[in-house]
This record gives C-alpha cells, structure tokens and sequence, in this order.
C-alpha cells in the first residue's frame, strides 16, 4: 500500500495523462515531435523548455482509488518542473501551462485521458508559425487572405502587428525577432530555437473542437502555406508541429 500513496501522492497537483494499454515506443514518437532533443531517463522525459514527464507508471485498482483516477486505465504519466539553470530558468507557471500542452497534444495523439489537478487553460485554435526569413505584411496579406478572407493590416506599433477584419476565419499577430526569447520557445523548433526568429500567431476564436473540421483545416493550411513562405515551421496551440490536416482527430 506504501508505493500506491507515494505514486498517488506524485501525482497530486500535477497534470497526467491516462492510457488504457501501455503505448510502448509510440510515446516516445510522439514526444520527440514535440521536443526533438527530449532526455531520456529511467522513469522519465526531460525537455527543453524545463517539463518533466513522469511514468510510465502502472495503475493497479488501489492507485485508481488511491488518486481518484477514471477506471479502465492502464499506464499514467504525469508532470513535473525542473530546476534550470539561471541562464535558462522560467516561471513554475510557464512550465505547468507548457506540461498542460505537452499532456493535451500526446494524448489527442494516443487516444489517452487527461485528469487534471486544476481546470486547463481554454486553448483557442492558435497555430503558430515560427521562421528566420522576414515576409513583408503586404506578401502576408496575400499569401493568407484565401484561407482566413479579407485581412487587413490594425494595430500596428513598430514592427509588430495585427491583422484582423470583418467575416475573417482567423486573426494574425507579427513579433519581429528582437521580441523572441528562446528560453520560452517551443522545443519543437528544434535547430531553429537558438536563432532570432519571426514569429506569426494564427488565431481562431474558439478551441479546436467547437470548430467545423473545415474551418480548422483551412487555419493549419494557412499556417503550412506561411511556414513554407518564410522557411520555417508551424506548431499547433500544444506546442506539436503540424504536417497535414490529419495530425490530430477533431472531436
């Protein structure tokens, strides 16, 4: 009984993430899309942007009492902060919202369930595109326009800015490199993470799953289109690369 409350006692204020088989390699594939230069250590995955991902951990019938877990569940993993350097140290509050997305993303990926220790932050629609090659607003405009409709330039303030209009499917947000922090960058950026880069938000106003799969294919092709554009990479609202339409099943 000891090891059940120590397990159970672990996962207390943390983030876990269920699977109802062992996924064997399958969680490692799908971590290393989402850090390309995760750790491996016994017992746990180490990434970049200081999340700790524990496990797996086996769920016998005391555990699932003991941590009050959904039943039917084989394996946990749950999340944890590291400690970091001071070069490269974040807020406990980025490492749990980071450990939220990493959570969300595996297990839309591997059919798991998510128990939370708090409510999730509510995560719009929110591709990212990441990339070193500067794209004029105007090149912008058109490239996106066929996918999100009649986009025009708010909200400008120096480098930065917005673009939004009336019966758009998305709104964009520009960051010029010297706003990039690569200790609060996506791991999934790999080699890209340690150099000044641009940086477009591609925000739908709702999450993922109150959209019309259509809408949400045409928000991630935009993304793909712009990454393409500016030799860079688009990352979803979990922090995972997108590739095509079906890299995650729409609920």
């Amino acid at each position: 009984m000891g090891l059940f409350k120590r397990s159970a006692g672990r996962m207390t204020g943390r983030t876990t993430l269920l699977l109802a088989a062992d996924p064997g390699r399958a969680l490692l594939d799908a971590a290393r899309l989402y850090d390309p230069n995760v750790s491996t250590w016994p017992g746990r995955l180490v990434f970049r942007n200081g999340v700790l991902l524990f496990g797996p951990v086996a769920v016998t019938s005391e555990l699932e009492q003991q941590a009050g877990l959904p039943p039917g569940m084989a394996v946990a993993y749950y999340t944890g902060a590291a400690q970091q350097t001071t070069r490269n140290r974040r807020p406990h509050e980025a490492k749990h919202r980071d450990g939220d997305g990493l959570v969300q993303g595996l297990a839309a990926r591997l059919g798991g369930t998510i128990k939370y220790d708090e409510p999730p932050l509510d995560r719009a629609l929110l591709p990212s595109v990441y990339g070193e090659q500067a794209v004029p607003v105007d090149q912008v405009i058109e490239l996106l326009s066929p996918y999100g409709g009649n986009l025009r330039v708010e909200d400008q303030t120096g480098e930065s800015y917005s673009l939004s209009g009336p019966d758009i499917s998305f709104m964009v947000a520009y960051w010029p490199p010297r706003w990039y922090r690569e200790k609060d960058a996506p791991p999934a950026l790999g080699a890209l993470r340690s150099r000044p880069l641009h940086q477009w938000d591609l925000q739908a106003a709702y999450r993922r799953n109150d959209l019309a799969r259509e809408l949400v294919d045409r928000v991630e092709q935009a993304a793909l289109a712009l990454a393409a554009r500016c030799g860079g990479v688009a990352l979803d609202e979990y922090g995972f690369p997108i590739t095509g339409p079906d890299d995650l099943p729409h609920r």
